[in-house]
């Protein structure tokens, strides 16, 4: 990423996509931003792609943060929230962000001032969509997943789940919440928040972000966002 300064608007989003592979190239520079406590963690993963790709995702987290925060990318100080939704505690600020990845492609959203949440899963074609379906969606959405044609019903089934995970991650629940237990739009367009118990689903706003072969989806607290998309073009010039 050049030497670029970035800020984000009231009511704005800014969507990265992060290629893990194509930044991989740089896995020393990036590897260099990150802390004691990430390098560790990176070294758990239970084979080489995986530390590499949590790597990449993690050093191009605080490259783009740092040009929002104008800081240098190690000395951000990020910490998990009791439900492992990481935040930024150092240098204070209102952005706000979450970032998710599903194989070789990364999502990091921004925005400021918001709770936001966002999620990105690869579509896998050959999963058991109806069990699936009827063990973790609310009964409404595994029925309208169902009827669809077969052909259409994987899309369906990660769409849902990616606007799921998403509020939960924004409201900063993660997985801990049962995915049964509240409901969301699974068609195409609109994404909305049906109904749900912890939170007034008129207060959180869901966008589609999904492009194809994969399911994507934003929560936000509010209105729905203006959402401006950019691509990490990662440069070791830029981590000094």
């Amino acid at each position: 990423m050049r030497n670029e300064q970035h800020s984000c608007a009231v009511g704005e989003v800014h969507l990265w996509h992060i290629d893990l592979d194509a930044a991989s190239k740089n896995l020393a520079a990036l590897g260099s931003t990150l802390s004691p406590e990430e390098c560790e963690r990176a070294k758990r993963f239970r084979s080489p792609d995986l530390s590499r790709r949590w790597t990449v995702a993690r050093g191009a987290l605080r490259c783009i943060l740092a040009s929002y925060c104008q800081s240098p990318p190690k000395s951000l100080v990020l910490q998990a929230e009791p439900k492992g939704k990481p935040k930024l505690v150092w240098p204070a600020t209102n952005v706000c962000f979450n970032l998710s990845h599903s194989g070789g492609l990364a999502l990091l959203a921004i925005t400021v001032d918001q709770r936001i949440g966002v999620d990105l899963e690869i579509v896998n074609p050959s999963i058991e969509v109806a069990d699936l379906s009827r063990r973790f969606f609310a009964p409404a959405e595994a029925r309208q997943i169902l009827v669809l044609p077969a052909e259409e019903q994987a899309v369906a089934f990660f769409r849902c789940w990616t606007r799921k995970e998403a509020l939960l991650k924004a409201i900063g629940l993660g997985l801990s919440a049962p995915l049964d237990g509240f409901e969301v739009t699974v068609g195409a367009d609109p994404a909305r928040l049906v109904s749900a118990d912890f939170v007034e689903p008129g207060e959180w706003s869901l966008v589609d972000v999904s492009w194809p072969g994969t399911a994507a989806a934003l929560a936000i607290e509010g209105r729905p966002p203006a959402v401006r998309h950019f691509r990490f073009e990662e440069h070791p010039k830029a981590l000094s």
